[in-house]
């Protein structure tokens, strides 16, 4: 090829053939085509070009399934028949040791990424191996014009001005031309098109500042390690190791433990030129057509693995989000333990003291004021027993007892209550013989709490409704509390539980029912939680250990 003529038409090239077996995989093993682009940069270049994209806020990896799509081996049969040539040559010096730079740099990237932590260490090592892509498009168009710049005595110290003198355009300026040309993304054509300018300048160029800082230094160290191409004569590296907080030590220590990149070793029995097998074209097209007859079924089962994890996603976020609320809650109990004690005794000494007083006080002005002392501790001292109550309750006294019974006990104690607010209060009808196990006072005390904050919660007029579920083979019976209310936005719901939480809507107490309810319902080995639907009435559930000894003695003397 003429002098001046090679870099002109590398830029020209429609695009870098990848070799055989990275078309063979693309036909009939897409899965594999992500870690065969690590060593075949024509396959990067073609992924980065036509895979889609993944959105943000992952954009330096491909999108789902992007590998599986017809349009690659489409495109690539297209591209194989319309373009001859346009392959990186395998057996050449000057190409081998431009591949040892890049896979240096990839891996020096990837190890700076990973300490640093500023961007993706699999991003900066796909855009690391692609930093000698004008000495691939050359090697692509004249292999032997590509080896003459390092032969050339002045290109150490102006490695510009000589491959502008032998190929018509430098290394950069070819570059940028393809990356434009080939749209590849912002991310990695405003990276490899800057890698001669310092960071102070660049950084108004990239998308990417730490990719770029990173993809910069890296490609410095594996030029000082290897051979000088000139990819980043014009950098700054102290500029780069100051951005990135890094010293000489930091970086030897980083740079010195990566092995030596070696050639990847050659399985093949197909010739590297893709020109050279002539069914490969055949091969794409059908892998196509393959992948478009059998595109709906694809997308089908994908729907319904993505149905599937969505609800694995679900019952993973209500346990965690479960386990979250009881271990904050033991964590409250312990708290108010603690703060209870604390607190008791004190109010102990200004109680017996303001009764001392008062009984020697011949002054009603300050005998009231003591008066008033008093009324305060004895109020305090109530808050601290539901306190405590919530924090440390007594140890139940466990035995059967049935839920008709218990439905009984509650609505005696709020029916008061619910004349009072002119409320509708519905309890279904439950069968006798659905027995729990556990403290029947504790039981009772949690559920009437429940019901309590639901008829608080309801307006006048409104309604309260209490349901039991016990089918015969489940080992716990299901209480519902519903109410017209109206109900707990996401935010209050999450805290509805903590004591003394004064968040909670309009008409919801701000005390201890609902923690204590808690705190009693678990102690008899079941448990409570805010359990509304969408669009449907605010409902706490109870659930409460199931007697299951009564029926098996029965079934035994029988």
């Amino acid at each position: 090829m003429p002098r001046k003529a090679a870099g002109r038409a590398a830029v020209e090239l429609p695009w870098l053939c990848p070799n055989t077996d990275s078309l063979i995989a693309l036909a009939e093993a897409p899965a594999t085509v992500p870690g065969l682009s690590a060593s075949d940069p024509a396959l990067a270049v073609f992924l980065f070009r036509f895979a889609q994209s993944a959105p943000e806020p992952a954009p330096f990896d491909f999108a789902a399934g992007a590998v599986h799509a017809a349009s690659l081996p489409d495109t690539a049969a297209a591209y194989l028949a319309a373009v001859p040539g346009a392959t990186l040559p395998t057996e050449s010096l000057a190409q081998t040791r431009v591949r040892q730079v890049a896979q240096r740099a990839a891996q020096i990237a990837g190890r700076i990424a990973e300490v640093t932590r500023v961007a993706p260490a699999d991003a900066v090592a796909a855009v690391a191996r692609l930093a000698p892509l004008g000495w691939y498009a050359v090697s692509a168009v004249d292999l032997f014009d590509a080896a003459d710049p390092v032969n050339d005595s002045a290109f150490a110290a102006h490695p510009a001005e000589v491959q502008m003198k032998l190929w018509g355009l430098d290394h950069a300026s070819i570059t940028r031309r393809l990356t434009a040309r080939w749209r590849l993304p912002l991310w990695i054509s405003s990276t490899l098109g800057s890698l001669t300018l310092p960071l102070r300048v660049a950084a108004h160029l990239v998308s990417h500042r730490d990719i770029f800082a990173i993809t910069q230094l890296a490609v410095i160290e594996a030029e000082r390690l290897g051979t000088n191409f000139g990819l980043t004569h014009g950098a700054n590296r102290e500029e780069l190791l100051n951005h990135l907080h890094l010293d000489e030590t930091a970086i030897r220590e980083l740079v010195l433990p990566l092995p030596e990149p070696r050639a990847p070793r050659v399985l093949s029995t197909y010739p590297a030129d893709p020109h050279c097998v002539p069914l490969l074209p055949n091969l794409l097209k059908l892998a196509a057509e393959s992948r478009r007859r059998n595109g709906p079924a694809l997308v089908e089962r994908l729907e319904q693995h993505v149905d599937q994890l969505h609800g694995v996603a679900a019952d993973l976020g209500d346990e965690v989000g479960d386990r979250l609320r009881d271990a904050k809650l033991e964590g409250l109990a312990e708290l108010a333990a603690g703060a209870g004690h604390e607190i008791n005794n004190p109010l102990a000494v200004i109680s017996s003291n303001a009764q001392r007083l008062l009984r020697t006080e011949p002054d009603p002005e300050r005998g009231e004021s003591l008066r008033a002392v008093m009324r305060q501790t004895q109020r305090i001292a109530g808050i601290l027993r539901d306190l405590m109550q919530f924090a440390r309750p007594a140890r139940p006294e466990s035995r059967e007892f049935s839920v008709s019974e218990l439905f009984a006990e509650v609505e005696k104690h709020v029916a008061p209550l619910v004349l009072e607010r002119g409320q509708r209060f519905e309890l279904e009808p439950v069968d006798a013989d659905v027995l729990l196990q556990g403290d029947p006072a504790q039981v009772r005390h949690a559920l009437t709490a429940v019901v309590r904050n639901a008829i608080e919660a309801a307006s006048t007029n409104g309604w309260v409704r209490v349901s039991c579920s016990a089918p015969e083979d489940a080992a716990e019976v299901v209480i519902g509390v519903e109410d017209s209310g109206p109900g707990l936005t996401p935010e209050v719901a999450a805290h509805a539980f903590d004591p003394f939480y004064s968040g909670r809507s309009a008409g919801r107490g701000c005390g201890l029912g609902l923690s204590t309810a808690w705190r009693l319902t678990r102690q008899n080995g079941g448990d409570l939680r805010h359990d509304t639907a969408r669009d449907g009435p605010t409902r706490f559930v109870l659930t409460a250990r199931r007697a299951i000894a009564h029926e098996i003695l029965t079934l035994r003397s029988a």
